[in-house]
């Protein structure tokens, strides 16, 4: 006899946790890599798919019609049923007692059917069986324990902070910290080891500073004074070891200032009683220096228009003491006394180059922040120098960022003004490519008369040309003849003016473009809109000014914050918002009114600018910059 062929139930493919909205986040979910992160080393974990160890219930057979059943002759059935080598057969009990024919039926020798089993098998329906859920900080540490430092890092990444008890925010500082250190990262380690002093008490934060400030003590002079220009907590230890190194009174008070409520002033270390016996400063003094006369008279009255109205908000949370002079009005002498006054805390200015030159030679005894693109990095300084400005190498790195996000490895192609703040542009945009793995695909100039002559050449619309008369000439024919331009563009951008932006736009669709992105930089204006058929398909780099801002639309009135001047309003927002992150020890990555602002290891604020685009359909849409996240932050401290 063949035994009934049942279906053999599939394996259970285990499904991923995801916690529900309410959860806790003690349920432990793996974590995914982010798309713009490229590990190099086992950074992806195969899935593995496991058998259930409960079997789905066996679907029962159709129903038919009721045979009395037989004993059947030791006979074998001519063929058999052929059942697939991938599909193992399920054997099932028979019930061999013998059966007693029905005398109204009686039992034929030629007759067989399937035997049916005396008492149908009863089938229990599947348990479910609850697989415990880890903790995920035990589980980053897990994978620590394992060397696999990324998948660590991503794990804790996935914790909501503000669940976090003070012990568990300790150990989630402490496991990245550990992470860095396997990915050779010590400064980062250091980072996170400094913030997790927030969470220690008494002995435990005592030995923990020590232990820091250890490792700080062996690094270079050079990086330990980097370190110091910072605002986190890793910053105030570096600052403090220097202040140990060379006592300076000034240095102290503002040291004090700026990290008010830094852990290092709990730690009970003696070497550091110097910061405590000191009297911490009551008011912050900035003094402003920026030309309200003469030639740039407008654009420095612009500027302090904007300091004056960030000075105005933070005055009732902060107390700031303004000093606001007139360069045009200083000689030398007054400028760099100015520097040398015990009277001012922290100088915001001057603007113009020759005056930040002074300014700095004289090595200050306050930090400046220098309202001019000056790489003060290299100087030989006493006190930190920053630098803020509406630089045209901001726009061109920003539209390099904007691409790489949309393109891995970009190939462009940059048409410039003839001019030297043309070259100026170019020259970001390609140092900025380099930066971002990817590459040039060529520079051209625009001839203010006849832009298309440059737009050709870049295209290759005049190598296609040639080709067409070379072989036309070699074949006698006329050709009729479709230029085919190059195929290795990732997207062109622009550097022009509003004017012409109107007009170059078009001749890039008219020689073959296409559907390669265009990045136009310096072309914004206010009635985009209206000219918006002309600069179809296109992105304009701008400010989150020019996109209208709180602060635009509450300046509306003031002269000086409208036309050209208004972007140095907002320069003069941002250049008072940032001195107060410097000078009270807060976050130096901002959303300013002239780009999102981050102060970079050059002592350069970097502006990121947002975009315009327009589409095809000729909408505009605007899209504020907003940073991707970072697997550096901790962001326990904002959760709070």
């Amino acid at each position: 006899m063949r035994p009934p062929v049942t279906e053999i139930p599939r394996p259970e493919i285990s499904q991923s946790y995801t916690p529900q909205t309410g959860e806790s986040t003690e349920a432990y979910q793996e974590p995914v890599l982010p798309k713009q992160i490229d590990w190099n080393r086992r950074s992806r974990e195969i899935a593995r798919t496991e058998l259930s160890p409960i079997t789905r219930q066996i679907p029962q057979p159709e129903t038919v019609p009721s045979i009395p059943p037989v004993r059947p002759e030791p006979v074998m059935p001519e063929r058999s049923e052929v059942i697939p080598l991938n599909v193992m057969p399920s054997i099932q009990p028979i019930d061999e007692t013998p059966v007693a024919p029905t005398p109204a039926e009686p039992m034929t020798s030629t007759e067989t059917t399937e035997p049916v089993p005396s008492t149908p098998s009863v089938i229990e329906p599947p348990v479910e069986i609850a697989q415990p859920l880890k903790n995920p900080i035990e589980a980053a540490s897990e994978k620590l324990s394992q060397n696999e430092p990324e998948l660590a890092i991503l794990t804790i990444n996935t914790i909501d902070p503000k669940s976090l008890s003070k012990e568990q925010r300790a150990d989630v500082l402490r496991i990245k910290g550990q992470a860095y250190r396997q990915l050779n990262m010590s400064i980062a380690a250091l980072r996170f080891d400094a913030e997790r002093l927030r969470y220690l008490d008494d002995n435990a934060l005592n030995a923990a500073s020590r232990r820091i400030l250890g490792e700080l003590e062996e690094l270079p002079e050079r990086l330990l004074q980097d370190l110091s220009v910072g605002t986190d907590l890793l910053a105030g230890m570096a600052h403090a070891l220097l202040l140990k190194k060379t006592p300076s009174d000034d240095g102290i008070q503002q040291w004090l200032r700026k990290y008010r409520m830094h852990p290092l002033l709990k730690a009970n270390l003696q070497d550091y009683d110097f910061l405590t016996s000191v009297e911490p400063p009551k008011d912050f003094d900035v003094t402003v220096l920026l030309p309200l006369s003469g030639d740039l008279g407008n654009a420095g009255r612009a500027i302090r228009d904007g300091i004056l109205f960030e000075y105005q908000k933070r005055q009732s949370e902060l107390g700031v003491a303004l000093h606001i002079i007139d360069t045009e009005k200083m000689s030398r002498d007054e400028l760099i006394a100015t520097g040398q006054s015990s009277q001012s805390e922290f100088i915001i200015g001057p603007l113009q180059k020759d005056k930040v030159v002074a300014l700095l030679e004289s090595k200050p005894r306050m930090p400046v922040l220098v309202l001019n693109r000056i790489k003060t990095d290299s100087l030989n300084l006493d006190s930190p120098a920053y630098s803020l400005s509406l630089a045209i190498e901001d726009d061109a790195e920003s539209t390099v960022n904007q691409i790489a996000r949309e393109a891995d490895r970009p190939r462009v192609v940059v048409l410039h003004a003839d001019s030297p703040l043309g070259l100026r542009a170019a020259e970001a945009i390609s140092d900025q490519l380099t930066f971002v793995g990817g590459s040039s695909g060529g520079r051209f100039a625009l001839d203010a008369k006849k832009p298309e002559t440059a737009i050709t050449k870049a295209f290759g619309v005049n190598d296609s040309q040639n080709r067409r008369r070379e072989l036309s000439k070699t074949l006698g024919l006329r050709l009729e003849h479709t230029p085919r331009i190059r195929q290795d563009m990732t997207a062109v951008v622009v550097h022009t003016d509003p004017k012409k932006a109107q007009q170059i736009r078009p001749l890039l669709d008219f020689y073959y473009l296409d559907q390669t992105p265009v990045y136009l930089i310096g072309a914004y204006r206010p009635d985009l809109k209206d000219i918006a058929e002309d600069l179809r398909n296109s992105q304009l780099v701008v400010t989150p000014w020019d996109l209208g801002t709180d602060e635009k639309q509450v300046l509306a009135g003031r002269t000086n914050a409208q036309g050209v001047f208004g972007s140095l309003v907002g320069v003069g927002i941002d250049a008072m918002s940032m001195a107060m992150q410097l000078g009270f020890g807060g976050s130096t990555s901002i959303q300013g009114q002239t780009g999102y602002l981050t102060l970079g290891a050059d002592s350069m604020i970097h502006r990121q600018l947002s975009t315009i685009q327009v589409t095809s359909d000729e909408e505009v849409v605007a899209n504020l910059w907003e940073p991707l996240p970072s697997l550096l932050q901790s962001e326990l401290l904002d959760a709070e």
